[in-house]
């Protein structure tokens, strides 16, 4: 649920075109009817007291399906080392700031250890060092000592200030483009919503001339990809120019990355930082989440 579901997510659309069965990220309390003992079930739960997640193992025994478990602690964490389940528990002193929407870089190198070990994916440690290196490299201009002229992630923060973000991106990257999404939601504590290409291009484009106030409110960010399908590449422009030509504020940002799993890294850490900006910009600290206490508060149980 919630940060601790993007690593899930990002790896499906990532390595979508390398799966030979489906992949299936479910966020409730139940598991689809189709789930038996040929499925493996992977619950990730940063806390590993999500109610939901626990919900989801409890029926995963009563069904017979194997269960491997990532976590920090809590009761998924007691289940690991009581080996009620298989898993990884993991060092909270990896992600100081100990929020979930905070980790999802510790969540994403364990899954992706775990996948890769279990033979589900091709991904070997050299492959991962190489993949955060470009990630380093790409991201220093975000960062706060990066003086404003050259920092995207500042620049968008600004442009986007009291406006609505509605990000764009094609299939490969979907699971950065969700967790875009949520960060801006939880760091940027600013609504914002995301459509893929080119599913948009069939409904999204008839949607824009109501209410009248969305034009100036909407602020639509297109991230593009030298991976695309060449087809989408033609849509990416094409989509741009209907955009421009209906009045509306769209700007483009090209991800860098070598491959999908490094440009949905990349587009989700961008919008992190942009996010980061947004908070200071609105004076708010990006750190503690109110709501969600508040959340946990009324159902007398944490959530994430």
């Amino acid at each position: 649920m919630g940060g601790s579901s993007l690593a899930g997510r990002i790896i499906a659309g990532a390595f979508e075109d390398k799966f030979t069965f489906p992949i299936t990220v479910h966020n409730d309390y139940n598991l689809p009817a189709w789930a038996d003992s040929n499925t493996l079930l992977i619950a990730n739960s940063y806390s590993g007291n999500t109610e939901e997640t626990i919900s989801s193992i409890t029926i995963a025994q009563d069904k017979g399906i194997e269960i491997l478990g990532i976590a920090t602690g809590g009761i998924m964490g007691d289940m690991i080392a009581q080996k009620q389940i298989k898993g990884v528990v993991l060092r909270p002193s990896t992600n100081p700031p100990k929020f979930p929407k905070s980790a999802l870089g510790v969540s994403l190198g364990a899954l992706l250890g775990v996948v890769s070990k279990s033979g589900l994916v091709q991904f070997s440690a050299g492959d991962f060092e190489k993949m955060v290196g470009e990630i380093d490299g790409i991201r220093t201009s975000w960062l706060p000592e990066s003086p404003k002229a050259g920092n995207t992630a500042k620049s968008t923060a600004e442009w986007l200030r009291g406006a609505v973000p509605v990000l764009f991106a094609s299939r490969p990257v979907l699971g950065g483009l969700h967790a875009g999404r949520n960060v801006i939601n939880e760091i940027g504590r600013t609504f914002s919503a995301f459509f893929d290409l080119p599913e948009l291009n069939h409904h999204l484009v008839e949607a824009l001339s109501y209410p009248k106030e969305a034009k100036s409110l909407m602020k639509y960010l297109l991230f593009t990809s030298t991976l695309a399908p060449d087809r989408v590449k033609v849509r990416y422009g094409v989509t741009e120019r209907l955009f421009i030509d209906q009045g509306l504020n769209i700007k483009r940002i090209e991800l860098k990355g070598t491959s999908s799993l490094s440009q949905s890294i990349e587009l989700a850490h961008f919008c992190g930082w942009v996010a980061y900006y947004l908070s200071l910009l609105n004076n708010e600290d990006p750190g503690p989440e109110p709501w969600i206490i508040k959340l946990k508060e009324a159902l007398s149980q944490p959530v994430h």
